[in-house]
């Protein structure tokens, strides 16, 4: 009987004509009836797994084609319009969630603390999140709400598998029932909290530049040219297209609000059927607020999945969600539609009074509060537990659960469904390009950058060249001759080293959230990099070099000349070198900055001015061989004097007096014969530490895991 019962459920679905999934989604959710959105796919695997899943007949043969582009609707209902080709509807799912944070001190610290000082309390591993479990719809648009330290962000890192953070993390997230561990960011975006931005683009420019490398390679240029258009008129961003982004602070640019949007345009930009906002109206005004929420609701009126965060929204604003996911401690409070949210705590005996925002009643509902934490904590508690009685939440767990009942683990493989589509939808050249004429409006725009540097190196070579003015050569001045050189080398290797690591390390944030989100590879970025840096360093050392050769009256011979810039310069390659190993090592600008002094300092004590070369002590040898300083400031002196035939001795002894060049280097330690092994030497740091600058930075895009 039950057989013939289902057999006639089969043949009542074929007889409302339901061919495909799509129909029978659009049959049983209100927002796909009006079929805003084609639903042929390719065949993909899961799709008869989520056939069965909707108790349909499986079908073979069935002529699966690509959805076609809609043009921008006029309608505010439909939003932006569709390009994505391959995604199919998402349903995202988690079960049984935990997450624990280690102790601050933990390690040999930790131990330490207990042998030697039993009396101090050591700290204990905090669970941030219990067991919580979820499922998230195509058409629904989730906020996950809770008060500070309820674990929303905890929950949100782990479901984008975004740098989680050192937690110790248990539970399973599927979507359409396939683990994507890593590659989840193939099918979704990420609208972060932090804003992330080169400040000297514009809105336009910023957004040609993800049109050009997320995009799919069969994407027309006109029709990347008019998707930036339609996200500049989607949120509101024309009037400030040819607006510098700006950075606070320090560059003059958008508002906030416009940043925020920005963001938002940024990630919507590939049409991602799951998509993940981390607290999107922080810090806006609520017009602001609910532009960024409004394109959200469009969105999913398309068939996206929505997840977000969010804190304090207004009314508004709350009447846009479907549905709640209400978090305390680390357990789920409430979960389920905003409508019944009401009626769930009212049968708890928490009521809101007439025109209270429902969000804040639920928010300081579920807070604890520090001058009433016994109450509040045995509140949290007894809500957390009758909502885990309720059919609702079996009801919902249920529902996650039939995602994770087959075995379709996918995170290791490249041959899953949805892996079909590449990470890089752009190929190295392409990046490459990209990454250049990014860098070159930063580099040519940003103030802080070639204009800068180029009045420094202007300034600076004026004062040298002025307290070394007119050297003459006589035993009193070959000193000074000699410190030109070192002070050349000096300023060029701590200015170098300093700018690197600073520029570098600040700009990793931005670089780890765009390798994250599949927009490029790491080598194309640190080519292009190098490609900008190297020869904006080169030029003003070239400027240095020129302007304090000739007013300090170096040897006089263009040669000479040309060889020592040549010198100053593989310095200064090898500093940026440097600075660019300090800044992908070090985890924040300030302490990158920290470390530059006690890297350099040392090894320009020992570069052979303030020490002679010929006195340092055996056990201290090794500084002077790993010193840059050491070997450009000896192949300048020989360039300087070994040509140098003859030197007045004036009132000097003659057994004290500096007769020619050769009695300068012997001098000072240095031999002729050195020169080239120098100069090998220099370019083989400058590869070598290139090359350790590059698997540093490779090694922290792969592993480093930012605390969330």
């Amino acid at each position: 009987m039950a057989m013939q019962q289902k057999v006639h459920n089969k043949g009542h679905f074929r007889n409302q004509n339901v061919s495909t999934l799509g129909d029978y989604v659009r049959r049983n959710n209100m927002t796909w009836r009006e079929q805003r959105f084609a639903n042929r796919q390719h065949d993909l695997a899961w799709y008869q797994y989520l056939r069965r899943q909707a108790d349909l007949p499986a079908q073979h043969g069935i002529p699966y084609g690509k959805r076609q582009p809609s043009t921008p609707a006029n309608s505010d209902e439909t939003g932006i319009s569709k390009i994505d080709f391959a995604s199919p509807p998402v349903t995202l799912t988690w079960l049984d969630l935990k997450a624990e944070a280690p102790p601050k001190d933990k390690g040999i610290k930790r131990t330490l603390t207990k042998a030697f000082c039993p009396w101090k309390e050591v700290g204990q591993p905090k669970m941030l999140l219990k067991g919580v479990s979820g499922i998230a719809k195509p058409g629904q648009l989730m906020a996950i709400m809770g008060a500070s330290g309820a674990g929303k962000t905890t929950l949100l890192n782990i479901l984008t598998q975004r740098r989680p953070g050192n937690l110790a993390v248990t539970g399973d997230v599927r979507v359409n029932g396939t683990k994507m561990g890593r590659h989840i960011n193939r099918v979704s975006g990420y609208v972060q909290q932090e804003e992330l931005f080169i400040p000297s683009m514009t809105p336009r420019e910023h957004l040609y530049f993800h049109a050009m490398l997320r995009l799919n390679r069969d994407v027309t240029k006109d029709r990347r040219v008019a998707r930036v258009n339609e996200l500049l008129d989607f949120l509101n961003l024309k009037k400030v297209e040819k607006t510098v982004i700006g950075e606070t602070g320090r560059i003059k640019g958008l508002s906030g609000g416009e940043k925020r949007r920005l963001l938002f345009a940024s990630e919507v930009m590939t049409d991602p059927p799951l998509l993940f906002a981390d607290e999107p109206t922080s810090g806006l005004d609520g017009s602001m607020a609910f532009v960024i929420c409004d394109a959200m609701r469009k969105l999913c009126n398309q068939g996206k999945t929505i997840v977000c965060t969010i804190h304090q929204p207004s009314s508004e604003i709350f009447e846009l969600f479907d549905t709640l996911y209400l978090l305390a401690e680390g357990r789920v409070a409430y979960f389920g539609s905003r409508k019944k949210a009401q009626d769930f705590f009212g049968s708890l005996g928490y009521n809101a009074p007439a025109n209270y925002n429902l969000s804040d009643f639920y928010i300081q509902t579920l807070a604890i509060l520090p001058f009433d934490r016994e109450a509040s904590l045995e509140r949290v508690e007894h809500i957390c537990d009758e909502y885990e009685k309720t059919p609702l939440y079996a009801q919902h767990v249920g529902e996650a659960e039939q995602y994770h009942t087959i075995d379709d683990d996918q995170t290791n493989t490249l041959s899953s469904v949805f892996n079909r589509s590449p990470k890089y939808k752009a190929g190295f050249f392409r990046q490459l390009t990209w990454l250049l004429w990014r860098s070159t409006i930063d580099t040519f725009r940003n103030p802080f950058e070639l204009r800068l540097r180029l009045l420094i190196s202007i300034v600076l070579s004026i004062l040298f060249g002025l307290v070394f003015l007119r050297l003459e050569y006589n035993q009193q001045a070959f000193q000074n001759i000699s410190a030109v050189i070192m002070v050349l080398i000096v300023n060029i290797a701590f200015s170098t080293v300093q700018k690197n690591a600073d520029g570098i390390n600040r700009q990793l944030p931005l670089v780890l959230k765009e390798h994250d989100d599949g927009i490029y590879r790491t080598l194309p970025y640190y080519i292009a990099r190098m490609v900008l840096e190297l020869p904006s360093c080169a030029l003003s050392i070239f400027i240095l070099g020129t302007i304090v050769y000739w007013m300090a009256n170096l040897y006089d011979n263009t040669q000479h000349y040309f060889i020592l810039q040549g010198i100053l310069i593989l310095c200064g390659i090898v500093s940026v070198s440097v600075g660019t190993l300090i800044g992908v090592s070090m985890p924040t600008p300030d302490a990158a900055a920290a470390l530059i002094v006690p890297v350099v300092l040392p090894l320009f004590v020992f570069a052979g001015f303030f020490i002679n070369a010929k006195t340092i002590p055996n056990w201290l040898i090794w500084l002077k061989y790993i010193s840059w300083l050491y070997y450009g400031n000896e192949m300048g002196l020989i360039n300087q004097w070994k040509d140098v035939t003859s030197i007045d001795c004036g009132t000097a002894p003659a057994d004290a007096c500096f007769k020619n060049g050769t009695d300068v280097l012997n001098y000072y330690g240095f031999k002729e014969s050195n020169y080239n092994r120098n100069l090998g030497l220099l370019f083989a740091m400058f590869g070598g530490l290139q090359l350790i600058s590059f698997i540093v930075l490779l090694l922290r895009m792969k592993f480093q895991r930012t605390v969330g």
